[in-house]
């Protein structure tokens, strides 16, 4: 039997989505007052692509369903260009939330985070619309999102930490001070706070983080080299989320290993 759509309010997905969407209110708030209300429109059109695809597959499957489409219309809202077309929008949110997040069973069994499916999407379909253009977001808006999201394990420290130190141990080899500069920017944290350590489409082991956010940070600066800072950083949660199971599996084999030769 299939459960009223007045019981999915309270699926615990919903209290996981509370810190994130928290975490969300100050950079949005800057944006609002910097660039205007017309991202409470994109986050309106995205918000009700995912929300209608997230009903319809609880339907089908007679599951609940949380507030992560929420999060993710908040997010792409904010990274994508003022002047991107609505029917794109669509198109890019339908891909994220179908093809990233529910053909995969919803929340907590998705490879990848539905935002980031979204905005390559978007980057690599329509080049010319400016979805690889970096958005200016203040860095302190995203101080609150460090402290809830990191206490409340939304945000592993350890992915954290590695990123830091990829990012910034790569931009100091190379000399390359716009790399090291990144790391003084707001669409940097909002990147690496809500999608690189994102819980469920990050690694899963402690120093399987650790390598994830190590990851993270030297793609971010190679993939600098040739594309801007947003396009760097999708791309490297992309590619960083894909071999988080590999790391993970890499963690277990050496410590099998190890303690089989500790016990002989």
């Amino acid at each position: 039997m299939i459960p009223p759509l007045s019981r999915f309010a309270a699926h615990p997905l919903l209290r996981g989505q509370l810190p994130v969407l928290a975490g969300l209110l100050p950079p949005l708030g800057w944006v609002l007052a910097t660039a205007g209300a017309g991202i409470v429109g994109r986050i309106a059109v995205i918000g009700a692509v995912a929300l209608f695809w997230q009903v319809l597959f609880a339907r089908v499957r007679g599951q609940g369903f949380g507030l992560e489409g929420l999060a993710m219309a908040v997010l792409v809202a904010m990274l994508v260009p003022e002047t991107a077309p609505l029917w794109q929008l669509v198109l890019g949110g339908t891909f994220g939330m179908v093809i990233g997040l529910l053909i995969f069973g919803g929340h907590g069994r998705n490879l990848l985070h539905p935002a980031v499916v979204t905005l390559a999407f978007l980057m690599f379909s329509f080049a010319a619309e400016g979805y690889r253009a970096t958005p200016e977001i203040a860095l302190f808006t995203l101080a609150p999102a460090l402290v809830l999201l990191a206490l409340s394990g939304q945000a592993n420290w350890r992915i954290l930490v590695g990123a830091v130190i990829g990012l910034g141990g790569l931009g100091w080899l190379q000399g390359d001070a716009g790399t090291l500069e990144l790391l003084r920017t707001g669409p940097f944290w909002l990147v690496l706070l809500f999608l690189a350590a994102d819980p469920v489409a990050s690694a899963a082991t402690n120093w399987g983080r650790l390598a994830h956010g190590l990851l993270f940070g030297v793609l971010v600066a190679l993939f600098l080299q040739a594309g801007t800072a947003l396009s760097a950083m999708i791309f490297a949660v992309l590619m960083t989320a894909i071999f988080a199971p590999l790391l993970d599996q890499a963690v277990i084999a050496l410590n099998a290993g190890w303690r089989a030769r500790r016990h002989g």
